[in-house]
């Protein structure tokens, strides 16, 4: 991971030491296409790890008892919502592509790891908060406000990224 870093750090900062201002320039732009690929490839992954929290915590509402069921089908969907947040903020990306660059890197780091990261950590809550609920120790509120404190931080991701790109 650390030489991943440093390759790309490296790569970003070469057309500070280029000779002459035509490979500076040249530099330059390679390295907005290699941030344009990797923040791309993160957006995509902020869409993707919702249909990975859909599954975690779909399987829960699965092993549900049928009693239970109508109770816990809330918690078991929300983590399907980071890929709608990736999903908006990929198509504002792709309007600014051509005069913004920069900007559309940023955005898609800022928005793609909230979303990834807090996928997975709401499908670990809803999954703890279905299993509750079938145990009957938690009603739908508790479960609701559990699983709504980690989309805080995608939605943080959604609107950094808003900013970014509307600026």
């Amino acid at each position: 991971m650390k030489k991943n870093i440093i390759i790309l750090t490296s790569i970003l900062s070469f057309p500070l030491y280029a000779d002459t201002l035509q490979e500076s320039l040249m530099a330059m732009d390679v390295s907005i296409h290699i941030m344009l690929y990797v923040s791309f490839i993160i957006i995509s992954l902020g869409m993707l790890s919702s249909s990975y929290a859909l599954a975690t915590s779909l399987t829960a509402y699965a092993a549900c008892d049928k009693k239970n069921r109508t109770t816990a089908f809330i918690p078991a969907v929300m983590p399907g919502s980071q890929g709608l947040y990736s999903f908006a903020i990929s198509f504002m990306m792709i309007q600014k592509l051509g005069t913004h660059p920069i900007q559309v890197a940023l955005a898609g780091i800022i928005c793609g790891l909230p979303c990834l990261l807090s996928a997975i950590g709401q499908a670990k809550t809803a999954a703890a908060c279905i299993k509750s609920i079938n145990n009957e120790q938690m009603d739908i509120g508790q479960a609701l406000l559990a699983t709504c404190l980690p989309e805080l931080y995608a939605l943080t991701g959604l609107a950094g990224a808003f900013i970014v790109l509307v600026a």
